[in-house]
C-alpha cells in the first residue's frame, strides 16, 4: 500500500503536514463527548434557560472550530485562507445576532 497520502503536501514545510489518522480519531471522540454533554445538559432539571443557551452556544462554537480546523484542513492552510474564511463568518454572526436582537425586542413589546 502506498503511504504517499501521509507525506506533506507540495508547498508545505516538512513539519507542516496534515494530521494523522490518530488525530482525526481523537477529534471525533472529543466531538462525540461534547455532543453527549450538550444532550445531557438538556435533561438537567432546574438549569436556567440562559445558562443552557450559553452552554449550548459555547459547545457548538467549540465543535465548529474543531471541524473547521481539522476536517476542513484549515489548520494546515495558509493564514490568508483562514482570514478569508473567518472574516465572512464573523460578518454573518454579527448579522444573525443583530436580527435575533431586533426580533426578540419586537416580541417583548406590548401588543395591543
Amino acid at each position: 500500500m502506498d503511504s504517499s497520502h501521509a507525506a506533506p503536501a507540495a508547498g508545505h514545510a516538512p513539519g507542516e503536514g496534515h494530521a494523522t489518522v490518530q488525530t482525526y480519531v481523537r477529534v471525533a471522540v472529543v466531538l462525540g463527548i461534547l455532543t453527549a454533554i450538550e444532550i445531557g445538559a438538556l435533561y438537567v432539571p432546574g438549569l436556567p434557560k440562559h445558562l443552557l443557551v450559553t452552554l449550548l452556544l459555547v459547545f457548538s462554537v467549540l465543535k465548529f472550530a474543531l471541524v473547521v480546523a481539522f476536517f476542513m484542513h484549515l489548520r494546515y492552510d495558509s493564514k490568508l485562507l483562514t482570514a478569508l474564511f473567518i472574516g465572512p463568518l464573523i460578518i454573518a454572526m454579527i448579522i444573525i445576532l443583530a436580527l435575533m436582537a431586533l426580533f426578540s425586542a419586537y416580541l417583548l413589546l406590548a401588543r395591543g
